[in-house]
This record gives C-alpha cells, sequence and structure tokens, in this order.
C-alpha cells in the first residue's frame, strides 16, 4: 500500500529524529522514511557503503565531505562509502535514505 499521507505513516517527533524502514534486502537495498523536526542536527558519520538522501518535504542541509548542500524536496544527494555527511533540518522535513549495502 502506497504511504500518501507522512505524518500518518510516520508522526513527526518533537525533538530528535524518527525513522520507519520501508525495505530491507539483507545484504542489498535498504529504504528508511525518516522524520525530522526542525533545528534537529544528525552529528558529521560515515557509512561502510554508498547512501543517498532525497527530500521529500521540508528543508535541509546535507554534509557531504567539507562542503554543505542545501536541499529543495524532490532533491537527492549521493553520498560515496565511508564519505562524512550530515543533516540538518531548518523546516520540519520527511525524507528517503537509501543504504545500498553490497
Amino acid at each position: 500500500m502506497p504511504i500518501t499521507n507522512f505524518q500518518e505513516a510516520l508522526p513527526m517527533p518533537e525533538s530528535q529524529r524518527a525513522t520507519l524502514p520501508l525495505i530491507d534486502v539483507a545484504h542489498g537495498t535498504k529504504l528508511v522514511l525518516m522524520a525530522l523536526p526542525k533545528a534537529v542536527e544528525i552529528a558529521p558519520h560515515k557509512a561502510p557503503y554508498p547512501a543517498s538522501v532525497q527530500l521529500l518535504t521540508g528543508r535541509i542541509e546535507v554534509l557531504k565531505g567539507s562542503m554543505w548542500i542545501p536541499m529543495a524536496p524532490g532533491e537527492r544527494v549521493v553520498l560515496d562509502k565511508d564519505q562524512i555527511h550530515a543533516l540538518k533540518a531548518f523546516e520540519s522535513s520527511y525524507l528517503l535514505v537509501t543504504h545500498m549495502r553490497d
């Protein structure tokens, strides 16, 4: 069944991120819906596999390496394996995170 209302599928929390795994193929792709409240930041970190962040609603910036990239709904940022990245929400936002595991 398709998700047509993000708030119903994953209510926006007040002070921390919330996630809803949508697809999780063992040793393959994992898709996660994330709710990121306004002013919440995810600290710099890296993943042992490539990933992407696609903004669905709201306004965020993604740190990719040493550059902050502002995002509008519909835009996607691809992150390389082991690349430092972080997130900042300027509005309450929903995003789709894709983990491309081997």
